[in-house]
This record gives structure tokens, C-alpha cells and sequence, in this order.
């Protein structure tokens, strides 16, 4: 992984900012020494080799396995379809029921009318309270079908992950679910690195040691100097003006990462008050782009539309390519492959970026160490969002607003 940035109005952080920054980041640092689940800084210490190997434990009897669905919603989810999408299918099938749609619960079952056994399944219902409606909705609808077909043997491979205090958890272990707690101090949008994303990433097969130990260097040494920094430097864009962060993937495979990284993003940072009390005034609006909009969004952004910060976020990929080869419709393009094609729209977008003096940052992912790379990178990102929201001084860890909406809903249906 190899990343790199511009910033073409360098800007000096106040002494004050640095001073209260280096206070935060020995918090941090004292939160990963003393137990990686004790408070929510801790996450980044979380997955540890003993976490590893206890969820290997717990996926390792799912031997047969051809689909695996997971049940859930925001940080349940995205953080595991992000790295899911990035690493590619191991040979198991992955399904995702994230949203109250019917339409897309009649398709997942028409398609597992093909399974034969209920051993080529495992279900992960996750929720860390255990109350979210759309979670429960859809796993009470999925599990009905699938016991009419394989009876109670689908209890069996069904796992529901969330916090041990969950009022659920009691109902699933009497139906013979097996129960995977997470630590109750992380919060979901931070959940990826515990056993929410771990045990579905290793029932789909992909290297959860690699992925553990990158999100566990991110937060060490010379990674986490260049996180305080760069935060520090977003920390100042904030103050200019910058009111819109864009997840630029140059990868259709990295668009899932974009989805995470706006949750992380806008779910910690956007507050409406600050710890003090007074109300917050400024963050960013996180935004996901791909090339497919690259007349649009380039249009606006290098016209000169103000206050954007860019992320570009792309894939060195090795193996399969095509060149164009002897055409009529494109001759000047015959000597090129797809992939060089590919490379020279990215970089003539950046370049575009640096001519117009628009700040960003480029991330280039290699294919060669992906699992690791991807953990470093997920790793850094929590990491710089816990400084960026200190900075601000508003909590990166609650999130009342979502709250609301929560209990609203629960009003609406009379429960």
C-alpha cells in the first residue's frame, strides 16, 4: 500500500491543537497497553492472535460451506462487504440482507432453493444490541423459510453475534444458536476488527490473521506519527472550509471500503454539539465516486467548486488484462491494454487535481498483500477519525441521533 498527498495551501497546526493532540494519542496509546477491549480506543489492539484463533474455533466445524448470508445493518455489515469486495470470493457465496426490502428477500431465497443440505449454509444474525429492527425483521423472515425446508438443523448453523447483555441472545440459544459476543465497549461502525467481521470473513475463507495484524500496525510506530499528522492537516482543511470528503475508487471492487468509510466518518464526526455543550459547526460530508462519474463529478470539482478534499483509492492489479489489439473503431489505441488504459485516466485525473491546486490523497493497494494492507489501512482510517474528532472535541464513539431515529421507529410499530 502506498499512499501519497497534496496539499497545496500547507497549513500550520496551533501549538494548542499539537499540545492537546499529544495528550490524546498517550490516551491511546495507555487504552491499547492496558486491554484491548477496556475502552473504545482500544479496538485497534483488539483482534489479537488470541481473538484470531478463538474465532477460528468457532467457524472451523462450517466445513461444507457454499453461502453464507449475514444478517445486518451499517456497521454490522459494511465493514465486512468492504474487505469482502476488495479480497474477491474464496468459493463461498456471500449475501447480505441489510435493508427491509421484499423484493430482495424473494431473489435470496429462490436462489437458495439450491442448496440441498443445511450444512452448506451458516447464517451470522449481528446485532450488537440486539434490537434493531430491520436485523430482527429479516432474520425471523429468512430462518422461518429455511426451518420449513431443513427443520432445526438450521439453528445449528446459524450464528448471532452482538453484546452479551442483548435480550435476544437468551431466545437464540434456546433454538440451539450458537452465541459469539463482541466486546460491549466498541461501537459498530468500529466492530469490523472484532469477531462481527472476523468470524463471516473466516467462515468465507479469506486470511483473518494478515487482515488482524494490519489493523494492529496502524497503531504503532512510524503509522501511527503519519495518522496524528495527516490528521492534524485535516484537522486545518476543516478550518478553511472543507465541507466535503469524496472516496474516490479508481476500482469498482473498492466502492464497498468507500460505504464503511463514509459510515465511520459521518456517524463520529457528525454531532450536533461538542463535549462542552456548544453546538458543532463544522465536519465533512462524506461521498463516494467511481470513475463512471468522472464527467460529473469532475465537472464540478475542477471547475472550481469549493471545499473539497479528495481520497483517491485504487488497485495495482497483476493477472488478468486485455489489450485492445487490431480495431477499426479505435486505432490509435491497438498497442494499449485495458489496465494502461485504466492507469493513465487515474493519472490524468490526479494530475488534473494538482493543476487546479485541489487537495487529496492517493492510496494505491497492491494485490500481492491485500489482507494485511487492507487491516493497515481500516486500521489508520479508525485511528484518524478518533484524532479528527478529538480535535473537533466531540465524541467519536456515540452516536445519539441514530438513537432517535431507532426509537421513533419502535414508536410507529407499537413495541
Amino acid at each position: 500500500m502506498k499512499t501519497t498527498a497534496f496539499d497545496p495551501i500547507p497549513r500550520t497546526p496551533r501549538p494548542a491543537d499539537e499540545r492537546s493532540l499529544k495528550a490524546y494519542r498517550a490516551i491511546v496509546a495507555a487504552a491499547r497497553a492496558t486491554g484491548p477491549s477496556a475502552t473504545p480506543e482500544g479496538v485497534l489492539m483488539y483482534p489479537t492472535e488470541e481473538v484470531v484463533a478463538a474465532v477460528r474455533a468457532v467457524t472451523k466445524r462450517f466445513t461444507r460451506l457454499s453461502h453464507v448470508i449475514v444478517v445486518g445493518i451499517g456497521g454490522s455489515s459494511l465493514g465486512l462487504e468492504a474487505i469482502h469486495g476488495a479480497l474477491g470470493e474464496k468459493g463461498v457465496r456471500l449475501s447480505v440482507l441489510d435493508m427491509l426490502a421484499p423484493e430482495e428477500m424473494v431473489v435470496l431465497i429462490e436462489e437458495l432453493k439450491t442448496i440441498k443440505k443445511a450444512s452448506a449454509l451458516a447464517v451470522c444474525i449481528i446485532s450488537k444490541s440486539g434490537s434493531t429492527t430491520e436485523t430482527l425483521a429479516n432474520a425471523s423472515v429468512l430462518l422461518r423459510v429455511l426451518e420449513d425446508r431443513f427443520g432445526a438443523a438450521i439453528y445449528g448453523q446459524t450464528l448471532m453475534i452482538g453484546d452479551p447483555g442483548a435480550a435476544v441472545v437468551k431466545t437464540a440459544k434456546k433454538l440451539g444458536v450458537q452465541y459469539v459476543p463482541m466486546p460491549a465497549v466498541i461501537g459498530g461502525r468500529f466492530s469490523v476488527v472484532t469477531e462481527v467481521g472476523l468470524v463471516p470473513l473466516s467462515l468465507l475463507g479469506h486470511d483473518i490473521d494478515a487482515f488482524a495484524a494490519g489493523v494492529r500496525e496502524a497503531a504503532l510506530g512510524e503509522n501511527e506519527a503519519a495518522v496524528a499528522a495527516r490528521s492534524q492537516q485535516f484537522f486545518e482543511y476543516i478550518k478553511a472550509g472543507v465541507r466535503h470528503f469524496n472516496f474516490f475508487a479508481f476500482d469498482r471492487r473498492l466502492v464497498p471500503l468507500g460505504a464503511w468509510y463514509r459510515q465511520l466518518l459521518a456517524e463520529s464526526l457528525g454531532k450536533s454539539t461538542d463535549r462542552s455543550g456548544k453546538p458543532v459547526k463544522f465536519g465533512f460530508l462524506p461521498t463516494i465516486s467511481t470513475p463512471v462519474e468522472l464527467h460529473s463529478v469532475c465537472q464540478l470539482y475542477l471547475s472550481g467548486f469549493p471545499g473539497v478534499f479528495t481520497e483517491f483509492v485504487s488497485l495495482d492489479k497483476s493477472g488478468i488484462d486485455y489489450k485492445v489489439g487490431p480495431t477499426k473503431l479505435a486505432p490509435q489505441l491497438k498497442k494499449f491494454t485495458l489496465g494502461e488504459i485504466s492507469a493513465a485516466l487515474y493519472g490524468g485525473v490526479v494530475a488534473a487535481y494538482r493543476e487546479r491546486k485541489l487537495p487529496y490523497r492517493a492510496t494505491v493497494f497492491s494485490e500481492a498483500d491485500l489482507p494485511n494492507t487492507l487491516g493497515r489501512y481500516i486500521g489508520a482510517a479508525m485511528l484518524e477519525t478518533m484524532y479528527l474528532a478529538h480535535l473537533m472535541n466531540v465524541s467519536a464513539f456515540d452516536q445519539p441521533n441514530v438513537e432517535l431515529y431507532k426509537q421513533k421507529t419502535r414508536e410507529l410499530l407499537g413495541l
